[in-house]
């Protein structure tokens, strides 16, 4: 397993207990007790953790999502898997409006090869990713958020009700059946609003530790969303639940090669 996979699990195991071993990693990955080091000394120069005597603690509290660059080994894999899955929902000569965060960066990989492709976002490591392919990128601009690595603000609404599009892809903090889409704040909320009204289908893309859980703010009730793409990780209850409401649900198939 890479470091940056392992690196992801770890924090995963954070996010349910708030605090590990080193002892913990050693067992679960049948490391040495300097590789498990090393993992949390590299998630606390990322600001993931606090090392503590034998172990490390969550440094980030729940409600508050870490900053960009940090969330890239988070969930690797299954955001890996993800990306392909939604990508492959979309055809040359479509028009495609990607929301911001890492998952929605491993759709625009593989999109990047695509010919007669329009691509609307408001993310600058997308806008990096497509600059230097075949696919036609159009700019929602704004004020720059640093910590989202996107544009947001007033500017960046405005532009987004010009832009009609065939499929919107969305990310997420947190899916829950009752209050639906959520994420950590409001800069990024009211031009992705517009976006889902003008896109003739709005896709769903999150991994599994995303359902179940209520970020800060509010985005759209489930009633927006035709297809989930998420992770073969994903509770059965969550599958059943969204086919009941006539949602389509796409599971991606986890890469399990755990070889270096």
């Amino acid at each position: 397993m890479l470091a940056k996979e392992r690196q992801s699990v770890i924090l995963e195991m954070l996010q349910e207990k708030n605090i590990i071993r080193i002892t913990d990693i050693v067992r679960q990955f049948d490391v040495s007790n300097e590789t498990a080091r090393r993992d949390l000394e590299a998630m606390q120069d990322q600001k993931l953790v606090k090392r503590i005597y034998g172990g490390a603690i969550l440094l980030t509290p729940r409600f508050d999502e870490p900053r960009y660059p940090s969330r890239i080994a988070l969930s690797y894999k299954e955001k890996a898997a993800i990306g392909q899955a939604a990508a492959a929902l979309v055809h040359e000569g479509d028009t495609v409006y990607l929301d911001t965060g890492t998952t929605m960066l491993k759709v625009a990989e593989n999109l990047k090869y695509m010919n007669n492709l329009v691509v609307v976002t408001n993310s600058l490591p997308i806008i990096n990713e497509l600059a230097n392919s075949n696919v036609n990128v159009y700019v929602l601009g704004g004020r720059l958020n640093p910590d989202e690595l996107c544009m947001c603000g007033k500017i960046t609404v405005d532009a987004s009700r010009k832009f009609f599009v065939d499929k919107a892809f969305l990310s997420a903090g947190g899916v829950t059946l009752t209050n639906g889409v959520t994420d950590y704040g409001e800069d990024d909320t009211s031009h992705r609003s517009i976006m889902l009204e003008q896109a003739e289908k709005v896709i769903l893309a999150a991994d599994n530790r995303k359902f179940g859980v209520n970020s800060f703010y509010f985005v759209c009730d489930l009633d927006k969303i035709d297809i989930v793409i998420s992770d073969s990780r994903l509770s059965k209850e969550y599958i059943d639940k969204l086919r009941e409401r006539k949602i389509d649900v796409i599971l991606a198939e986890i890469d399990t090669d755990n070889n270096e």
